[in-house]
């Protein structure tokens, strides 16, 4: 595995004709928009810093939502297409399109685990990048998705992945931290044992919260073994980039409310890389297309 910190701050967001204003820049750190964190916002910020290194002009996004990334993206000079599997955000992203005076025709409907349906932004590509938030914790078939997108970049082409992060479960002490011990750590020890410990962690942990969903459940990643899922999909250069940071457990998050913010921002550019193994809820892999 290796492990990335976040790029330094750079003010890329004026590259392009459709620079970020002040105000959408306020609000993307309003503390009332998006649960109050900008997470995406720091990521995105990395996926920027990137791929201007690398010369790249044209980016693709998976999953796009409703379009709160292309001011984002179009202010940093890039040629953007984004495509969703929800006709409603299609929509509403085609809106965001046109209302920063942006091809509407560069978002479409697709699905990133059914080839055929992403013949339109195949046929607008391949590009220089891609990213993906939110995609890969709700695929069902993970190495298909995959593959998809080593088909929209061009050889060279980096992708950005967000994934969540299975050992933040370490620090929240409640039910992820003993479903990852009890499954992950000790799900092969004897049954003896595995009951002790059972019994030790359910006096000490909140194993109620959150929780357990009655239908989908988004999936997890291990960031120290998740590199094989990339590799095997034919990606190279593979990274782990942690982010969203947590400056305490977050069940103190609603207590300490604006001081545990402040301070979880501060750690998104901390140096370590490997402190956001366990304070970061989400990490991207960045990977290559072989040239």
């Amino acid at each position: 595995m290796r492990l990335k910190s976040l790029s330094t701050p750079e003010d890329n967001v004026t590259h392009g004709d459709h620079s970020l204003t002040h105000e959408q820049f306020e609000d993307l750190f309003d503390p009332n928009r998006d649960g109050g964190y900008p997470g995406n916002h720091v990521a995105f910020r990395h996926v920027v810093n990137v791929l201007h290194e690398r010369g790249a002009r044209r980016l693709v996004e998976v999953g796009v939502g409703s379009g709160n990334a292309i001011p984002i993206f179009a202010g940093a000079g890039l040629d953007f297409y984004g495509f969703d599997n929800k006709p409603e955000m299609v929509s509403k992203s085609a809106s965001a399109m046109k209302n920063n005076g942006l091809p509407e025709n560069h978002i479409s409907w697709g699905d990133i685990e059914d080839s055929i349906s992403l013949s339109p932004v195949r046929n607008s590509g391949p590009f220089d990048g891609l990213v993906a938030m939110g995609v890969l914790p709700h695929v069902a078939h993970e190495r298909a998705a995959l593959r998809n997108m080593w088909q929209l970049v061009k050889p060279g082409g980096t992708i950005f992945v967000e994934c969540r992060n299975k050992l933040f479960s370490l620090v929240t002490f409640n039910r992820f931290t003993y479903e990852f011990i009890m499954e992950d750590l000790l799900g092969d020890v004897d049954q003896d044992v595995r009951e002790a410990s059972s019994e030790f962690l359910k006096t000490r942990l909140d194993t109620e919260m959150p929780p357990r969903p009655t239908g989908h459940a988004a999936k997890q990643h291990n960031p120290l073994d998740v590199d094989h899922l990339f590799t095997d999909a034919g990606f190279v250069n593979v990274s782990v980039v942690p982010f969203h940071y947590h400056a305490a457990i977050p069940r103190l998050e609603k207590t300490l409310g604006g001081p545990f913010r402040t301070e979880s921002i501060k750690l998104e550019n901390e140096p370590s890389g490997w402190r956001g193994l366990f304070l970061c809820s989400a990490f991207m892999v960045e990977a290559q297309r072989p040239e």
